[in-house]
């Protein structure tokens, strides 16, 4: 699973998982300090102490730039005894590419829940596996409140990033606190992921002194983007065949029987495994892509959790070619246009796609 962010609105779930996240969300804030204060007593490793002292930089650039409002988040440090801040767990069905969500007051529908104890997140996986899902589970380095309670810096968003990323996951999380509409968890992921890759590259042309950074971040930033339209081109072509296959066995009584259907099934996986590089051809060698559609490790819970940051990016792009390639203008345009209420999935993506200012749609 890619590290990506995740939301955790633990104030506002209910039962027993509310309690248990609600508790684990308290036990992090207890260990809170003031960067400021973790700054001037420099017991940190080097490496953490140089991305904290970027963060009101990038704040600021954040906001006067880009318009995002961070608000009273990222003022406290949060150092965690673990790689990562949770673990998350997706399901989808098998004879289908549909995603199982949860829904929650706030956020809307979610298709993950995460877990602060990993243990738990183990269970709820093995739970879901035997009422007949497709299971991925991975660990993130950070997840957004969106706004209703500040969010502070964990160590694991400093120590799964270089210098560079970190300043893309930092917007990214500010991009969350936003602009959110809920519901549309891939709207609000693609949104997050177009918005800071474009402000981390405006952001590290405003500084100089961060060269070596910038330079490794561009050189990144130029293969990570080729790779990502080969992927798209790739999880697309994927997708249709998968689905083919799908209407193909749910209209054939021989693939009523599960275990037919299973064997079958791994057979085109491991298709989609052998047939990925040669798709890419060399595109993914040191990206973000490198390691995707692995032989043994392919279901439909891991084809979805990719399309979830993958599947929009063109809407998003002609968004910001209507707001003349200004990330601020783009953002304040698409607050407007989605505004209102939404049909549906593909009348979010229609409106995002045709999006511009009101003053341009003036006679």
């Amino acid at each position: 699973m890619k590290k990506k962010l995740i939301f955790l609105s633990v104030f506002f779930f209910t039962g027993c998982y509310s309690f248990e996240q609600g508790y684990g969300q308290f036990s992090l804030l207890l260990k809170q300090q003031k960067i400021e204060d973790v700054l001037n007593e420099n017991k940190e490793p080097k490496e953490r102490i140089e991305k904290l002292k970027l963060v009101r930089p990038i704040l600021t650039f954040a906001e006067q730039e880009i318009g995002l409002t961070p608000g009273n988040s990222y003022k406290k440090y949060v150092a965690l005894e673990s790689s990562a801040v949770s673990w998350v767990v997706q399901a989808a069905d098998k004879r289908k590419l549909k995603l199982k969500t949860w829904w929650f007051p706030i956020v809307g529908s979610q298709p993950y829940l995460g877990f602060f104890e990993k243990e738990k997140a183990f269970k709820q996986r093995d739970t879901l596996k035997n009422e007949g899902y497709d299971t991925v589970m991975g660990g993130v380095s950070a997840f957004s409140l969106l706004g209703y309670y500040p969010d502070p810096i964990y160590s694991s968003m400093l120590d799964q990033s270089s210098l560079s990323e970190f300043i893309e996951v930092l917007i990214h999380e500010s991009v969350h606190r936003t602009l959110y509409i809920p519901d549309y968890y891939s709207f609000n992921e693609n949104l997050a992921d177009f918005i800071a890759k474009r402000a981390t590259v405006h952001f590290l042309d405003l500084h100089p002194e961060l060269k070596i950074s910038s330079q490794e971040y561009f050189s990144q930033y130029k293969r990570n983007l080729l790779a990502q339209k080969k992927f798209q081109e790739y999880l697309g072509k994927i997708k249709n065949d998968i689905t083919e296959f799908y209407e193909y066995a749910d209209k054939n009584l021989e693939f009523k029987d599960e275990t037919i259907f299973l064997a079958e099934r791994e057979i085109k996986f491991n298709q989609i495994a052998s047939e990925y590089k040669k798709f890419m051809n060399g595109l993914e060698i040191g990206t973000n892509y490198e390691f995707s559609f692995q032989k043994g490790k392919i279901n439909n819970a891991v084809i979805l959790s990719y399309s979830i940051y993958e599947a929009k990016q063109e809407p998003l792009e002609k968004a910001y070619q209507n707001a003349k390639q200004n990330l601020k203008l783009m953002l304040k345009n698409l607050k407007s246009c989605l505004s209102g209420s939404l049909q549906d999935e593909k009348d979010l993506w229609s409106k995002v796609e045709n999006c511009r200012s009101e003053n341009e749609l003036k006679p």
